[in-house]
């Protein structure tokens, strides 16, 4: 799959491979029968060790290009990316080199478990990651998204050079690898580029273990010494098909912005009550196997804020929603959207997130144009129940 958004006159260009394997993908099995289980950690350890080749650093020589390049990996997909102004084709060479060219060895391999080991050790400093995988505990008890990307100390131990070699022969196949790109770009020469690309193919299927819709614990609270505490109100949801995907993303988005956005009756009650200064941080995720949304905030009242939200969540399923309330947040969103069309970095990073529900810009764009209210309002009354709420805490 590729993606090529044409920017003529724009002087940034940007382009990132996206492998749809990422944390969550640990447990596989062979036509054969045969079943494979990867330590936690794995997704994120390749794409540490992959920047380093046989013939260098790829960090090293996109620099000396004039390229900026990076990398990331959640719990559904590794990205890796550049951007630059000048030289384009020749990062891309880069890029698409080292992406299908693993060079794994047992010395590398253990002198990298140090420096991950120490990156684990500083997210576990961090109050927002602790949170946040606190609320993940408290929802799931077998699905790998609750637990932590780049793995823990022991499981990173776990890892060798044979483990990755196995992990990106069934992570890495051509299937499961997007191209995305944007700027003004020579698009013939790009397409040229990636039709030489190898094709790779697995025998292998990723599995999920089975997950009940319950929550497994509704209160969890750490204490971090923290001057303003920190919590996160989450609604775990029954999983979603995968050609629902879209569709219950741009919903969520209208309804977490209805229930407690910033013109929302929730966060101006919850401001004269002092429980909160400013609107709570709204997301929503789904993968395979899981779908679950966030309310993010700062307060000294996080257990009545919780309770309060819970309050207006049964008011506006029982009011329903205001359709000129969903006409404003439907342009909001709209013009959120086509804001991203001003940068070419920007364009791609979305179009990253819309490959993983197998959608394009234009659909995505034609989605929130005609998201009817009454899915939304299906979506309200159906998926939220206060059975279902998680409130994590850090103090």
């Amino acid at each position: 799959q590729y993606y090529i958004f044409p920017q003529k006159d724009f002087g940034e260009k940007v382009a990132a491979i996206v492998v749809k394997c990422g944390a969550n993908h640990l447990f596989w099995k062979k036509k054969d029968g045969e079943n494979i289980t990867f330590p936690q950690g794995t997704a994120h350890f390749i794409e540490h060790k992959l920047f380093q080749q046989e013939w260098g650093d790829a960090f090293l020589k996109f620099a000396q290009n004039g390229a900026s390049a990076n990398a990331f990996t959640d719990g559904d997909k590794t990205v890796y990316y550049f951007t630059c102004r000048e030289r384009f084709l020749e990062n891309l060479k880069i890029l698409l080199d080292f992406v299908q060219t693993p060079f794994f060895t047992e010395e590398d391999t253990e002198r990298e478990k140090s420096i991950i080991t120490s990156e684990i050790t500083m997210y576990d400093d961090d109050p927002g990651w602790g949170i946040y995988y606190q609320m993940l505990n408290g929802m799931y008890e077998n699905h790998p998204v609750k637990n932590q990307i780049a793995g823990t100390a022991e499981t990173v131990q776990e890892i060798t050079a044979e483990t990755l070699q196995k992990a990106y022969a069934v992570y890495y196949t051509t299937e499961n690898m997007a191209f995305i790109c944007g700027g003004d770009v020579p698009v013939r020469q790009i397409r040229g580029m990636l039709e030489t690309m190898q094709r790779k193919t697995t025998d292998a299927c990723v599995s999920f273990p089975m997950e009940q819709n319950e929550i497994i614990e509704k209160y969890q609270e750490r204490e971090m010494g923290l001057s303003r505490t920190n919590f996160q109100i989450g609604f775990k949801f029954s999983a979603i098909p995968k050609e629902d995907w879209l569709k219950t993303r741009i919903a969520m988005g209208f309804l977490l912005e209805l229930l407690a956005g910033e013109s929302s009756h929730f966060f101006k009650k919850a401001y004269e009550k002092e429980f909160l200064d400013e609107p709570l941080g709204t997301a929503f995720f789904c993968g395979e196997g899981y779908a679950f949304a966030v309310l993010s905030g700062t307060g000294e009242h996080p257990e009545e804020t919780a309770e309060f939200l819970a309050r207006e969540l049964k008011g506006l399923q029982k009011n329903g929603l205001d359709w000129s309330d969903f006409r404003r947040i439907r342009k909001k969103m709209l013009g959120r959207f086509l804001r991203r069309l001003d940068s070419p970095v920007s364009l791609c990073m979305g179009q990253i997130e819309w490959t993983m529900m197998g959608a394009t810009a234009a659909e995505v764009l034609d989605c929130i144009k005609t998201l009817p209210a009454a899915e939304a309002e299906k979506l309200l009354q159906n998926a939220f129940t206060d059975t279902t709420m998680v409130l994590s805490v850090v103090r």
